[in-house]
């Protein structure tokens, strides 16, 4: 039962609800009926019924409302004329989110469960979930699937210490049928959500003040009150590179200390300063020290997996507890992958075969890009080793196609009532939602464009896992000789024959048995595979040369070899 059953109230208050429960549920069957082919009275999903007793929602601050959950367990159905509840109580409540905000009508809602007074939170369990009073109604509205951020939660828990628990509902508010929403824990230092130290503003000095701090990158709209820092370095490619803002999530910026400040900004900056010094892959005085390996791994493999457009840059959150439990920098949980697995139409946010870290090279003009690090992460072989190795092994079990189709298919099994309701209400289908890179028409096309660009996706990622750990330069051993004719004669035109492994600029250069050099040729970008640059005419006088091949900016030659004239 409803967890304000057990705050003691006078019994008489408790008939005085009912009765005005009873006239709600009648008003809301009378108006529900109105405009719709068939009334909303029943569904298998859990019914959320919000009342704001005639106040209007806003982004900021939260209303004070009413708030019932109609949910009678797993598989039974809830119905809006049925005598109990499963939870009735006080909510402060408000509009979240930024761009799903804005140009949504079905709007994602925040809410704190709180005690009789309205003003006090109170800690409650919600359709199963540990208890807390901070909570999220998500309302994929441009996600036609109603559940990419459902799917990728569904996995992170599988293979991150925290991801946000979730449930799928309806929504009543204000006796208007507002369609299928999702009931999510918000991100939060909790034991049961991001299980860090609570950091107090008494805490200075020692190893309390090393944590815990949960920060995020993301756009500034939605969060409030707002704080935080700037990088010292650069993203981005040209006139367009940026500095990435690191906001203050927990604890806020009003209530951090100018010590807490000061660490944890100084801490970012040492990490980031990590990638920029030579020896920056090394597994111990690296940018390892600094960050947890593990989480940055499981972090771009959630994120690659959705191609998600927003990834890196927006929605990203990191945290630190305090030394004596973990000394280094973690990233996660995820958040907000609704323009993910193919459902944006721009910076190839559709595409199943880009990687999307590498974001700025797509849209180096955009607002926001992606951290210089990640750029520098996966030129790091043993990272890329141990990226494929995570990889491959989830591949077998977690990330096989049959157990993300089967939770796709069964989420759509779930929906396929609700749906129905939910695009009564938002006739969308057949409509361009803006990113929408897929129309479908019906809400089983919806699903099968996702299923179908998951399982493209799958092997695209196989495929450039696989690909990052092979050296990125090296000879083809296939094509002898590799610089021919050889031996050549004074004047000839000489081709020489190479491979790559990746997008660059060629230099070769020739020199004599003394080292000196002779000739060098500044060859136009490549791509990758093999390739051919022909010399002009070699006036050189006969002898032994020399030839080394390089990548434009590095020392170490990947090709050499001799050279005759005869």
């Amino acid at each position: 039962m409803g967890e304000i059953l057990k705050t003691g109230r006078n019994p008489f208050f408790y008939v005085c609800l009912r009765a005005r429960t009873v006239l709600w549920m009648f008003l809301i069957g009378a108006q529900l009926s109105f405009g719709q082919s068939a009334p909303f009275q029943s569904s298998n999903l859990p019914i959320f019924i919000i009342n704001t007793q005639g106040n209007t929602i806003v982004d900021e601050p939260k209303i004070l409302a009413d708030l019932e959950i109609i949910y009678n367990g797993p598989g039974k159905r809830n119905s809006l004329t049925d005598s109990s509840r499963y939870f009735r109580g006080s909510i402060g409540v408000e509009y979240r989110g930024s761009t799903s905000q804005t140009l949504s009508p079905k709007k994602p809602l925040g809410f704190e469960t709180r005690k009789e007074d309205g003003e006090s939170n109170l800690n409650v369990s919600l359709l199963g979930m540990p208890e807390e009073n901070d909570w999220i109604l998500l309302a994929p509205y441009s996600d036609k699937s109603l559940m990419r951020d459902v799917l990728i939660h569904h996995v992170a828990r599988q293979i991150t210490p925290y991801s946000s628990r979730t449930a799928f509902c309806e929504l009543v508010t204000n006796g208007q049928y507002m369609g299928v929403y999702a009931l999510m824990e918000k991100i939060k230092r909790d034991k049961n959500r991001v299980n860090i130290r609570d950091l107090e503003p008494k805490d200075v000095s020692g190893d309390k003040l090393t944590g815990g701090y949960i920060l995020k990158i993301d756009k500034t709209t939605g969060s409030n009150p707002v704080g935080g820092f700037d990088s010292k370095f650069r993203s981005g490619n040209g006139n367009n590179s940026q500095s990435t803002f690191y906001q203050y999530e927990h604890p806020e910026v009003d209530v951090l200390t100018d010590e807490q400040k000061s660490y944890i900004r100084n801490l970012v900056h040492a990490f980031e300063a990590s990638f920029l010094q030579p020896d920056y892959t090394d597994p111990v005085n690296g940018y390892r020290k600094w960050v947890d390996e593990e989480s940055m791994i499981r972090f771009m493999i959630l994120n690659e997996l959705a191609n998600n457009v927003d990834g890196y840059r927006l929605s990203t959150f990191l945290y630190k507890d305090a030394d004596n439990r973990n000394k280094k920098i973690h990233f996660g949980p995820i958040w907000d992958f609704n323009l993910g697995f193919g459902n944006a139409n721009y910076c190839e946010g559709g595409s199943s075969e880009v990687l999307a870290f590498e974001f700025n090279n797509r849209c180096p003009a955009d607002a926001w890009q992606v951290p210089f690090y990640w750029h520098y992460l996966t030129q790091d072989s043993l990272y890329n080793t141990n990226l494929y190795k995570r990889w491959s092994e989830w591949r077998k079990t977690i990330l096989s196609e049959q157990n993300l189709m089967a939770a796709i298919d069964s989420m759509a099994a779930l929906l396929e009532e609700a749906q129905v309701r939910n695009f009564q209400r938002w006739n969308i289908l057949s409509q361009h939602v803006w990113p929408n890179a897929y129309v479908g028409g019906s809400y089983s096309n919806e699903i099968q464009y996702l299923k179908n660009w998951l399982s493209k996706r799958l092997v695209y990622l196989d495929g450039a896992f696989k690909q990052a750990t092979l050296p990125k330069y090296y000879p083809e051993r296939y094509f002898e000789p590799v610089v021919f004719p050889n031996p050549a004669l004074q004047g000839q035109e000489v081709t020489f024959k190479y491979y790559i492994h990746d997008y660059d600029q060629i230099r070769i250069e020739v020199h004599d048995i003394l080292g000196r050099r002779m000739f060098h040729i500044e060859d136009g970008s490549h791509y990758s595979g093999t390739n051919q640059v022909k010399s002009t005419s070699l006036r050189l006088p006969s002898g032994i040369y020399v030839y080394n091949i390089y990548i434009e900016g590095q020392k170490k030659a990947f090709q050499t070899g001799k050279l005759l004239i005869r």
